[in-house]
């Protein structure tokens, strides 16, 4: 057994539960509506984010807050880059979905954008800051990505950066007024706002089927009406990172919010509902399951860093249970350095998360236990002898709404102090909360042995359980280190 940096949350110990604890009913309360899009993307539970464009290729971590920095086209030259190996890693980690950088802040596109535009002097010119003017010319990474995506049967999506492009001087989607640095073009913001429309139809016109688009820092309201008729029009299935106000106007039904932090964990009470950078809100109307990314490398590093060192294995686990298994889509950062490929220590750690969570949770413990549910929205499992457990998974089937308020797992633990060599014993807590939503993993102090577990439940509507297990994994894979890189 591995003592774990980052250990993950633990739930109460062990106490007596009350008899006259029972599953009930709930009232004045609201009932959310969704749509399949959201349900099939919060199945998707992992997926990637992958940074790799011409701010792979600087010392900081992009052109953020750095408003005159246009790097040197002639930066870009990943001369060994292979998409498959982006994708061999994807399908190691779990993942099921991957979202491409195609324009970050710099404003470089990683595909040969032949967008045109009149500059303040009523020239029309092209965008001539993309990978066609770089030494990699005839390349088109966003092409390879997408071709790649479909060969492993990976879910892809694109992130563009619609709120600053330093090529264009732009910044929180208005064009700097004052001078201009070498290298930025000047516009005016209505010409900004079509380079956007124009650009975001080349993405999303050319490249199939969409799974996730991302809005990093959301969109302007010059730009909001053209870019939801835009995406009605292209990708109406797509679920839509970030798109969202607090006051529930959205570009799209297929939303998905944000959880507020870049550090990998999720309240421990995180909704499916609400528009909020937060836990949600199970009185909302509104259904908007959350997003978590987060980075392998430490410090908050999206791009590749030179010896920028990664986070153990032990914290990306705990980051795994406070995503995932709060409720929460994990987006891990996936990280191609200055060749284009994916780092071997790298590709290791994200294999080594991979293993761990098909290890512990792939197959549940006592597959034959008897399993069974009540019109009282509680749900137990019987097991034909004395199991071992240390954790329970939660699934919450959300097609009539998220309608569990609170819940309480009791099980009949036959090696505690008060058991005496019996089976015949109490229920006893061994952990409880609030929402369950899509997914909720509740690891136990301790491992105990029990005979019997019982899910008692609050709600607003009749529950159904989309899946229970338990499991029995307190310890790392074979392999695995406890040490940063």
């Amino acid at each position: 057994m591995f003592s774990l940096a980052y250990a993950p949350l633990l739930v109460p110990s062990l106490e007596p539960t009350s008899p006259n604890t029972v599953s009930r009913r709930l009232t004045d309360q609201r009932l959310h509506f969704q749509r399949k899009e959201q349900l099939d993307f919060q199945d998707k539970e992992i997926g990637v984010l992958i940074h790799f464009e011409i701010a792979t290729y600087l010392s900081i971590d992009g052109c953020n807050n750095v408003p005159n920095l246009v790097p040197n086209v002639d930066l870009f030259d990943p001369t060994l880059i292979n998409t498959d190996a982006w994708m061999d890693t994807t399908a190691a980690l779990g993942a099921k979905y991957a979202t491409l950088v195609a324009k970050h802040n710099c404003g470089f596109t990683t595909w040969p954008s032949q967008v045109t535009f009149k500059n303040r002097d009523n020239e029309t010119v092209p965008y001539n800051y993309t990978i066609a003017q770089s030494p990699v010319h005839g390349k088109d990474v966003v092409k390879s990505f997408v071709e790649s995506a479909q060969k492993y049967n990976i879910g892809h999506g694109f992130y563009y950066s619609v709120v600053v492009n330093n090529f264009l001087n732009v910044q929180n989607s208005e064009v700097r007024a004052g001078s201009w640095a070498p290298g930025q073009v000047n516009v005016t913001n209505s010409t900004y706002d079509q380079v956007v429309f124009d650009q975001l139809g080349e993405l999303w016109k050319n490249y199939g089927s969409l799974t996730e688009i991302w809005f990093d820092g959301g969109y302007s309201s010059s730009q909001q009406d053209k870019i939801e008729a835009l995406l009605e029009e292209t990708q109406p299935q797509a679920v839509i990172f970030n798109g969202c106000d607090t006051d529930g106007n959205c570009l799209s039904s297929n939303s998905i919010r944000w959880i507020g932090t870049e550090e990998g964990q999720a309240p421990e009470e995180n909704w499916s509902t609400g528009v909020t950078n937060d836990g949600g809100d199970s009185k909302s109307p509104y259904f908007c399951p959350a997003e978590c990314d987060t980075t392998l490398q430490t410090e908050d590093r999206w791009f590749f860093g030179v010896d920028q060192p990664l986070r153990s294995i032990e914290e990306m686990i705990d980051v795994y249970h406070k995503t995932v298994g709060r409720n929460c889509l994990l987006e891990l950062d996936l990280t191609p350095d200055r060749s284009g490929l994916i780092p071997a220590s790298y590709a290791a750690r994200y294999k080594q998360l991979g293993d761990f969570i098909s290890s512990c949770y792939g197959d549940p413990i006592a597959l034959n236990a008897a399993h069974s549910q009540t019109d009282k929205g509680e749900y137990s499992i019987k097991f034909d002898y004395p199991t071992a457990i240390d954790r329970i998974v939660l699934m919450e089937d959300q097609s009539n709404g998220q309608v569990i308020r609170s819940y309480q797992v009791q099980a009949k633990v036959v090696d505690s102090q008060d058991a005496n060599g019996t089976l015949s014993v109490p229920f006893t807590r061994v952990s409880n909360g609030t929402s369950i939503g899509h997914k909720k993993i509740d690891i136990f102090e301790k491992a105990v042995t029990v005979t019997e577990v019982l899910i008692k439940t609050t709600y607003v509507d009749m529950p159904k359980w989309r899946s229970v297990s338990v499991h029995l994994c307190d310890q790392l894979p074979a392999n695995g280190t406890s040490e940063a890189d």
